[in-house]
């Protein structure tokens, strides 16, 4: 099938027009380079071109006064707004704004579909009337007749525009073409022997049609449309309706070139159903693998979702040589977008706290940003990484900018976005036009791709910068961001290609007028094509289409069109869509596939549809991670246990020696990070800080030169007088927790956080009080806060180079008192505590209570969940004093009432079996830590943590 850029071409050289005279208008830049090749082939031999220009640069040059950009119309209307405003709690541009941009859409579609303005704002009213209309007016709701006052500006709003635009000697785009439509001797201003070739449109607006209709009665215009008579001729069907429709309004029967191929053609159809999004590019990648050169040349790949474009250039194979990308790269798919959400995040926090302290997850983003990065050398960059270090171990939430400025070339980039704009937009706009200077200043040729992005961002900020110089109104930060990411989220980074070779990759609307033998659709989901047909108009649907403006219905069929006359020249089509069910209705394949299956291919046989299912390979087998213990690993062991082990080291084996091996072998640790919601862990630590302080004065002292001063013995009235302390001591403690920043603990989640600590201490103070008063006759004296205890272990058995293992088990107890001559140790607990999980026990199949302890920690089960702690309490206050603790226990601060929860031992267990019953366990564990037959796995009895997961 001949293309139809040539059978134009081929239109022209019949009717034997002077290229001198000729202009061709068409509706979109990708046509034009397809035009001038067609010339040369048909040709063969240097030509002068004709004119070849999109319909709405035409329009634009033939416009006798400029056409006003936007964003200075919806100032213009504003201005208007402000002289006659409505009562809709429409009080400032911030509230204007949002429907001003509507109205000033439904205006440009008044005067590009020439209609009586008069007419359609009267009927507009007398339908709001209707719809409020009451026997008596008097019923009407204020807002009702706030709501009839607005509709009645309406009117006022569109002239008013007009006439202020004409004593600015300016107009709109929608005004320039109906002008052109009631003056057509304007297309001759140039030439006079002017001839008109509108080729390859589809959805046109009045003012279009009327402007071919006159150029064609003078028999000054060809107008040729590309289309076929299996939907041209369909009344029903909504990809001809533009076209029969244009015929209609021109009175013609029928206009060039409409062909009959869908009908009696050859096409092969494969539409592959791809679970994830991301499988569509495989899927693409791996057949365009399979093309030869002069293949790839005839091949378009066809994005109906263009955010997809980044999927397919990862999958493009490298033996495709040249490749096109007519999309261009998105400037809001680019890390620009997360660059300019930090700006306005910095400027928001800036306005909500009323000061510049920055907030640590936008400085760390900043920092990590690829223009910083690609800015940064080394050593700040090491900088950098201490301050993040800092921030961690000091809980920082808020910084301040002068600490930032560690080199002279950071201390200006924080100086451009850490600079608080204060409403003041131009400064805004300067600020980062100069931050643009810097970045592409200082970025290098190893970050092309970021300073292309850095300079793009730049020039499309130009315009906006020039339209602020004059004057604007007043706004909100959430207005202006508005008007700036409509300045530069459309724009995008042209890739370099050739437009007439190899493989081309375009959205729709750049296929208008082109043809290919061989079309990959990638991505063709309901909702992706045809796009959702959403219309923001103040007009109704119903009053819209009696005045033939557009409706969804007629959205419809413009894309329907440009989708079918693909399949005009197209000899073989592979259809890719994912059924992930990402988002609503993401997961159907597009009405497109089921009406060439259940229409075309049914009065078509020679359209061959072919559907599978794309599954990808995964030979790989996962298997369980075991770490084998080779003498480098039993090294590292000993090392481990040579410096130290406690309770919770033992108590991590014992659960999952894989979670043990990660931790404390390699250590990895944990990740540390900044707490911006307390934790449970750390809210127990804020409630043992704020007991140790209470307690304290209660403690044993030495003076200066050794002498022990005794603690007094706590009454119930010391007691009432610590819980009139404890708001204060909590307070100070979130605030060093969160950096004297109190804006983080007074509202929201901290805030809860911090009554629970005040309530819990509280609950505390008031159960010591209690057992008191209980007991009037016994005395409580503290004989230790948060008191660390250590001893050394030697272990013979397990000896290297003739030398005993020596291990230093350590561990740090909460509170050591006396109660009625007893000594006590207390290990204070958020969570809940109950009698059986600091019970000693076994059953009837264990033979010895060390059995029961280490099979109850590998099975991962909460009974005896506290017997091995406090075991090593008692243990560890036995080698320090020489006194066996008649009482360890748990006070919970979930189950104050019961609390504290004693070690109960059996009959036949005695506390000074405590000693070489815990050893024993010890020998036990170290010798399953040193065996070398016995690698460290996952205990599938346990929680997997964050390396197993």
């Amino acid at each position: 099938m001949e293309p139809f850029v040539n059978r134009i071409i081929n239109h022209i050289k019949e009717k034997e027009l002077d290229f001198q005279n000729v202009c061709i208008v068409v509706p979109s830049e990708r046509m034009i380079s397809y035009l001038q090749r067609a010339i040369y082939q048909i040709y063969q031999k240097p030509v002068l071109s004709p004119k070849i220009i999109t319909i709405d640069l035409w329009i634009q040059d033939l416009s006798p006064v400029p056409i006003i950009d936007k964003t200075s119309l919806l100032f213009e209307l504003y201005e208007i707004f402000k002289d006659n405003p409505v009562e809709l709690n429409v009080n400032s541009f911030d509230s204007f704004m949002t429907w001003g941009q509507i109205l000033l859409s439904d205006f440009d579609e008044i005067d590009r579909y020439i209609v009586p303005a008069d007419q359609l704002f009267k009927n507009l009213r007398d339908i709001r009337e209707i719809e409020n209309w009451s026997f008596n007016s008097e019923e009407l709701s204020k807002g009702q007749l706030q709501f009839m006052a607005f509709w009645d500006k309406l009117k006022p709003y569109y002239f008013a525009l007009e006439e202020r635009l004409k004593t600015q000697s300016v107009t709109t785009k929608g005004k320039a073409y109906r002008h052109f439509s009631t003056n057509i001797d304007l297309a001759f201003k140039e030439d006079k022997d002017a001839q008109f070739i509108f080729a390859g449109f589809n959805a046109l607006s009045k003012s279009e049609i009327e402007i071919m209709r006159q150029l064609s009665k003078l028999g000054r215009a060809s107008i040729l449309m590309d289309s076929d008579e299996f939907y041209f001729y369909n009344s029903i069907h909504e990809a001809g309706q533009f076209q029969r429709d244009l015929c209609r309004k021109l009175e013609l029967k029928s206009l060039p070139f409409i062909e009959n191929h869908l009908l009696t053609k050859q096409l092969d159809i494969r539409v592959v159903e791809c679970p994830q999004f991301t499988a569509q590019a495989q899927v693409v990648g791996s057949e365009l693998k399979k093309l030869t050169s002069q293949q790839l040349n005839e091949t378009l790949v066809l994005l109906a979702d263009e955010s997809l474009l980044s999927s397919i250039l990862k999958h493009l194979p490298a033996e495709i040589g040249h490749a096109n990308i007519t999309v261009g790269l998105p400037l809001r798919q680019t890390s620009l977008r997360s660059w300019v959400d930090l700006i306005f995040r910095l400027q928001e926090s800036f306005l909500r706290r009323g000061n510049s302290s920055i907030y640590y997850r936008d400085f760390i983003q900043f920092a990590h940003h690829p223009f910083i990065l690609g800015v940064l050398s080394t050593s700040e960059k090491k900088e950098i990484q201490n301050i993040e270090s800092r921030i961690i171990s000091n809980n920082w939430h808020f910084l301040d900018r002068k600490k930032l400025d560690l080199s002279e070339r950071l201390s200006v980039l924080n100086q451009l976005i850490f600079e608080p704009w204060k409403n003041d937009w131009k400064k805004a706009l300067q600020l980062i036009q100069q931050l643009n200077t810097q970045l592409d200043l200082w970025l290098d040729d190893a970050n092309e791709l970021e300073r292309a992005i850095v300079r793009r961002f730049d020039q499309s900020n130009i315009a906006l910068q020039n339209i602020l110089a004059r004057k604007y109104p007043e706004m909100s930060l959430a207005s202006f961001r508005t008007l700036f990411n409509g300045n530069w989220s459309n724009e995008t980074i042209a890739y370099f290609g050739n437009p007439l070779e190899g493989l081309q990759i375009m959205g729709l609307l750049e296929t208008r007028g082109l043809d290919f033998k061989r079309v990959f659709v990638f991505g063709l989901n309901e909702g992706s094509m045809p796009p959702l047909n959403s219309i923001n108009t103040i007009i109704p649907m119903d009053l819209r289409k009696y005045f033939e403006l557009p409706t969804p219905r007629e959205k419809q069929g413009l894309f329907a069109h440009h989708f079918y006359r693909l399949l005009h020249s197209a000899e073989e089509m592979l259809i890719t869509y994912s059924s992930a069910s990402e988002a609503v209705g993401s997961s159907e394949p597009s009405r497109y596939i089921q009406q060439i299956e259940l229409e075309l291919a049914q009065v078509n046989p020679n359209i061959r549809i072919q559907k599978s299912f794309y599954k990808a390979g995964n030979n790989e087998k996962i298997e369980i991670a075991e770490i084998t213990k080779t003498p480098e690993v039993i090294d590292r062991i000993y090392e481990v246990l040579q410096n130290g082990i406690s309770f919770s080291m033992l108590d991590k084996f014992m659960a999952c020696p894989l979670d043990f091996y990660y931790r404390y072998v390699l250590r990895f640790g944990e990740e540390n990070k900044v707490e911006e919601d307390i934790e449970s862990n750390t809210l127990g630590t804020i409630i043992h800080a704020v007991l140790e302080d209470l307690f304290t004065p209660f403690v044993d002292k030495f003076d200066d030169s050794g002498r022990k001063i005794a603690g007094k013995v706590m009454t119930e009235d010391d007691l009432t007088k610590m819980e009139k302390e404890v708001p204060l001591l909590v307070s100070k403690s979130f605030e060093n927790h969160f950096s004297q920043d109190k804006n983080t603990w007074q509202t929201g989640t901290n805030h809860i956080n911090f009554e629970v600590a005040k309530e819990m201490v509280v609950n505390v103070l008031r159960r010591d009080r209690a057992i008191l008063s209980e007991n009037p006759e016994k005395a409580l004296f503290i004989l230790g806060l948060e008191k660390k205890y250590e001893t050394t272990i030697q272990f013979p058995e397990f000896a290297r180079n003739n030398q005993p293992l020596e291990i230093r088990l350590s561990g740090i107890c909460d509170r050591i008192d006396q109660f009625d001559g007893v000594h006590r140790i207390i290990d204070y607990k958020s969570g809940s505590v109950n009698a059986e999980k600091v019970e000693l026990k076994k059953t009837k199949n264990q033979e010895t209570y060390e059995e029961a302890i280490l099979l109850d920690k590998r099975k991962g089960k909460s009974t005896q969940k506290h017997v091995l702690q406090l075991l090593i309490y008692c243990y560890l206050y036995f080698k320090e004093t020489g006194i066996m603790t008649d009482k360890a226990g748990i006070f919970s601060f979930r189950s104050i009432k019961e609390s504290p929860h004693f070690l109960k031992l059996p009959e036949d267990f005695k506390k000074e079996d405590i000693p070489e019953f815990f050893e024993k366990i010890l020998v036990n564990t170290i010798s399953e830590m040193l065996d070398k037959t016995s690698p460290f796995t996952h205990n599938v009895d346990s929680k997997y943590c964050a390396y197993c997961n």
